[in-house]
């Protein structure tokens, strides 16, 4: 995740690479030789893999995961937890009691909620939204993931219900995928699609640029069809792995300056085309959004008329 800053008080410019696309692998396999794969992958692209036992964590802890779990953050990966949630009708309850054995077994990074619904209903909002209040009491910086699986609703995020949505997975029309409008509201790394039964390398390759070019900021194309089409790491695995290493070390740097004019203060951005998010500080320490801008053309200029009232401040920008 790319971050800059700058003090309100000089006139400074920082550069940084634009915002790596990362790969999230639904690793529906046991420990072994596909793990270590993505061990070897996590040094190389950001790495989120969703561990899943038995559909679920199972009811006592297995050493092997443990050990697989361990080995992959080791690596610089994270893992998070498979639960499905029946489309808002499982009972909360027994949902929370698999949460609660993901972290209690192998100190997960976060939780995948699968089943997970895509329309307005305001009972489904609540349910998913208290889903997400329980999972950030198990620790900071908990990753929760809500799969939909096709486009959905923005209130998902803003409510939030889940820090990133799966808008896309299914096995055929990833080329002509529309995603949605308001999705150039929110960042990239707020958003996953998982093409699966995609047997070509080349066709691959294509998909991870629409990805980018769709501001999905997560990725994960496989080979692997069936009933479980996550069974295996696709035959291209290393190839995923390093075309995705090479777009993210293609990408150009970004730069953010700032000019003062009456005490207000204008920050130009320019970088790749795509969605940032600009955050400002008084002590580097809390942040809070000051604007969430689409760029299109690579660059963006905008002014802070709630700076002028005195004081430092602190600048960032993320994609």
């Amino acid at each position: 995740m790319k971050q800059l800053a700058i003090w309100l008080g000089l006139l400074l410019a920082f550069s940084t690479s634009a915002a790596p696309i990362g790969v999230m692998v639904p690793a529906y396999f046991y420990p072994g030789n596909y793990w270590t794969e993505m061990n070897w992958a996590a040094g190389r692209v950001p790495l989120v893999a969703i561990m899943n036992p038995d559909s679920g964590p199972d009811t006592t802890q297995n050493p092997d995961y443990v050990a697989a779990v361990n080995s992959l953050r080791a690596s610089g990966g994270k893992v998070i937890g498979y639960v499905y949630t029946s489309y808002a009708t499982r009972d909360t309850n027994v949902v929370r009691a698999d949460i609660d054995r993901y972290f209690s077994f192998y100190s997960v990074d976060g939780i995948f909620l699968d089943e997970f619904t895509d329309d307005a209903d305001t009972n489904h909002l609540n349910y998913y939204a208290a889903l997400y209040q329980y999972i950030q009491t198990k620790g900071g910086n908990v990753l929760v993931v809500g799969n939909p699986g096709i486009n959905t609703q923005e209130a998902y995020l803003t409510r939030p219900c889940a820090d990133v949505l799966v808008t896309f997975e299914v096995n055929t029309g990833y080329s002509n995928l529309v995603v949605d409008a308001w999705a150039t509201n929110h960042l990239a790394r707020q958003f996953c699609h998982i093409p699966y039964a995609t047997p070509a390398a080349a066709t691959m390759t294509n998909y991870a640029n629409l990805a980018i070019a769709r501001n999905a900021g997560w990725l994960y194309v496989t080979d692997d069809g069936g009933a479980n089409p996550y069974d295996t790491l696709p035959a291209y695995w290393t190839n995923e792995v390093h075309f995705l290493q090479s777009l993210n070390a293609s990408l150009p740097a970004t730069t953010l300056t700032v000019t003062i004019s009456n005490r207000i203060p204008s920050l130009y951005l320019s970088g790749t085309p795509g969605v940032y998010e600009l955050q400002f500080s008084t002590n580097l320490q809390n942040w809070s959004a000051a604007a969430t801008k689409y760029v299109a053309t690579n660059a963006l200029n905008i002014f802070d008329a709630g700076a002028s009232n005195g004081g430092n401040r602190y600048y960032r920008a993320r994609q």
